[in-house]
């Protein structure tokens, strides 16, 4: 009966969050395809046409440890948002992030001329989860948001206590960029803002 209940469970949790699984999935293929075929970030590269690689470079990864805690991170940032939004607009925000992230990176950090990952995207969808939880009253989420600030400051200012990171994942930590996709999720936050508020009726008098 127990196993019964928990395959039902599993199911459920399937139904209820497939997109998030088959965005899950799309960066595990991403990643083999990075192998053979580099769809990595490079400004080089994007100047002379090759746009793709502005949502590419998010959403590919250096190697395994690199992957991993990464979609671990997006799990957790699912799971705590599970309060704040559905699953459509989470895979909304999702997206939005990504695209703004790697719009925001090609034209702020001009020093970088290579980049891979969606570490910068989690951290801009962090944001984005902190502040939709706290304007629906789970004001647990400025324990997040202050993390998240925390977190931020440390490998600012502390750049040394990331040596071990980038020894496991094979390239630097890229500190800059997720200052950059918290600014990605603002962005996404007032696009969401916008749409939601042009969705509502109007009220008649």
């Amino acid at each position: 009966m127990n196993a019964s209940k928990i395959k039902l469970s599993a199911k459920s949790l399937l139904c209820r969050f497939w997109s998030t699984a088959l965005f899950l999935i799309a960066l595990i293929i991403l990643y083999f395809f990075h192998t053979q075929f580099d769809l990595s970030y490079q400004r080089e590269l994007v100047e002379d046409g090759q746009w793709w690689r502005i949502v590419s470079g998010q959403l590919v990864h250096n190697n395994f440890a690199h992957l991993f805690p990464n979609m671990a991170a997006l799990v957790l940032c699912r799971l705590l948002l599970i309060a704040g939004c559905s699953e459509r607009e989470f895979i909304f925000n999702l997206l939005c992030c990504t695209l703004l992230t790697g719009v925001l990176i090609h034209i702020l950090l001009r020093s970088y001329d290579y980049y891979l990952g969606i570490s910068a995207v989690v951290y801009g969808m962090l944001f984005v989860g902190a502040v939709s939880l706290i304007r629906a009253r789970h004001y647990w989420a400025w324990a997040v948001l202050l993390a998240l600030v925390i977190k931020l400051l440390r490998d600012y200012y502390a750049p040394e206590t990331l040596a071990g990171v980038a020894a496991r994942i094979g390239v630097p930590v890229a500190v800059e960029a997720h200052f950059v996709g918290v600014l990605a999720g603002v962005f996404t936050l007032c696009l969401s803002f916008a749409l939601s508020f042009r969705m509502q009726p109007n009220k008649q008098v």
